[in-house]
């Protein structure tokens, strides 16, 4: 008899094994890293010059990075594609104050301090998905290390989803630069990636437009101020409108804040988009062939500048090389 219940148990957990195990498979073969030299023929995508661009970064100059949450938790596997299963990741949200001589500016400005507010009107299912821990504003911690005076001359998002621009109502006369796609497609968006509650009230936007040539193996920039400090890249496909921001150090300390094209760095190294499920399951891109190529891109430049230091937005593990607030690096 128990032969004959073995039996049977096993001819009903053999089929679902094996059917977890092609799952698996083709999971594995959905996260398969990017094909670098397919999608650099297919995009046309520039080549990487051997010799960084000159700079003559001002003294006075530097950078800090304002941790303002952290993610809930989840799976790497979802993050990053070939990801691990069993790990846990706790993605950041934060801002990067930059001290310019010329002018301050926030890129990104994290989580504020009305986000539960704005964060209530998704459904339970996204706030369960992209729920945060505790969090604390870049308007506090400013006031908190005695610089609630520190003039800004402006806040530039990376691109406009919530958890980039959730602190600007706590800047209501900061400047907000910005493309016209990028605007256009935050105004007209929705929830969970558009909180229209966040921005739709703000008044002193800015037209934000590449007028220089390429940069890095971008076709295009904008230097800020002129002295190749901070330079601007197009890095659309995760939005439409979505920029990336070289920062050019006195030390000779080179960065690039590279918004979402990726969450991890390990996006960039492998180099692979979001996981499978997630893409699928969530619609994360506003155009995942080109934000695939930003990947390939910026995969292309960390193996020819491999001291250039690409920091996507959530990559919690970055932060000990980072200066957290409120240290500063020059």
């Amino acid at each position: 008899m128990q032969n004959l219940a073995r039996h049977s148990l096993l001819r009903i957990l053999l089929p679902l094994l094996i059917l977890l195990g092609l799952a698996a498979l083709l999971l594995a073969w959905a996260d398969r890293p990017l094909d670098v030299e397919r999608i650099r023929q297919a995009r046309q995508l520039p080549e990487i010059p051997a010799e960084l661009p000159p700079a003559h970064p001002p003294a006075g100059l530097d950078f800090s990075v304002i941790r303002t949450s952290q993610s809930q938790g989840t799976l790497e596997a979802l993050i990053v594609g070939g990801g691990r299963w069993l790990q846990l990741r706790r993605p950041v949200h934060m801002a990067v104050l930059v001290r310019h001589p010329q002018g301050n500016f926030l890129f990104d400005l994290g989580l504020g301090r009305q986000v539960d507010a704005q964060f209530a009107v998704n459904t339970a299912f996204h706030r369960q998905l992209f729920g945060y821990a505790a969090v604390d504003p870049v308007k506090d911690q400013l006031a908190r290390a005695g610089l609630a005076a520190l003039p800004l001359a402006f806040a530039l998002p990376s691109h406009m989803h919530w958890d980039h621009v959730s602190g600007l109502p706590d800047f209501p006369e900061l400047p907000l630069l910005a493309q016209p796609a990028e605007r256009e497609q935050a105004l007209r968006g929705e929830a969970p990636y558009f909180l229209a509650s966040q921005f739709a009230a703000h008044r002193p936007w800015r037209e934000l437009r590449f007028s220089g040539g390429p940069y890095l193996g971008f076709a295009q920039s904008l230097d800020l101020f002129g002295d190749g400090a901070a330079v601007l890249v197009p890095l659309g496909g995760h939005t439409a409108g979505q920029v990336g921001l070289f920062l050019n150090l006195p030390s000779g300390a080179r960065y690039l804040f590279s918004g979402d094209v990726t969450w991890t760095l390990e996006g960039i190294r492998r180099p692979a988009d979001r996981g499978w499920l997630a893409r699928h399951a969530l619609h994360l891109d506003h155009d995942e062939a080109a934000n695939q190529a930003a990947i390939v891109q910026l995969h292309r430049l960390l193996r020819a500048q491999p001291r250039l230091q690409i920091v996507p937005a959530h990559d919690e593990t970055l932060l000990p090389r980072l200066p957290l607030f409120p240290r500063f690096a020059s």
